[in-house]
């Protein structure tokens, strides 16, 4: 119910804060939700501790894993503040375990409370796959994961390994 529930907040502020494109916004269950559900096995692999989604934009992929998991804490870190008050929203009527940081990826890993402070870090949609994980990497704990989607012609980072199709 609450997957749904977010989908519609999404349905609801997307033309106002152009969250998603008009095309997508139709398949945005199927398509975005879904993908980023793909996540669910290497995120219950890990140890309890906070997660982050880094460039959250619509909320995708931390509004739906935070979801469907609970009891991890998630920060939400968005630069743009009328997204950010969109997941501000999200994040209040659907009663999630998540805290939303505006601020851009420069500023915020300088934060003591952030650097290095995450078992989890995912980006999706925010540069090229090689430079989403140099930016999430200040954030990720000793021994924590970081997770960036790849598109079609994306390329898998150096030092980095393909966990799933699309997903490095």
């Amino acid at each position: 119910r609450r997957l749904d529930a977010y989908v519609s907040l999404v349905e609801r502020w997307a033309d106002r804060l152009d969250l998603t494109s008009r095309g997508d916004l139709a398949g945005f269950a199927e398509r975005h939700v879904a993908d980023a559900l793909r996540l669910l096995p290497l995120l219950h692999s890990l140890p309890q501790g906070p997660a982050l989604d880094l460039g959250s934009g619509a909320g995708v992929p931390g509004i739906p894993l935070a979801i469907a998991s609970p009891d991890r804490p998630w920060r939400l870190l968005e630069r743009r503040r009328g997204r950010a008050a969109f997941l501000e929203e999200a994040v209040r009527s659907l009663e999630l375990s998540a805290e939303v940081v505006v601020a851009d990826a420069s500023a915020a890993r300088r934060r003591p409370d952030l650097a290095r402070a995450h078992v989890f870090a995912v980006a999706r949609a925010v540069a090229p796959p090689a430079e989403a994980l140099s930016l999430l990497l200040p954030f990720v704990a000793e021994q924590g994961i970081a997770a960036v989607f790849m598109g079609a012609s994306g390329r898998l980072p150096e030092k980095a390994s393909l966990w799933a199709e699309g997903i490095a």
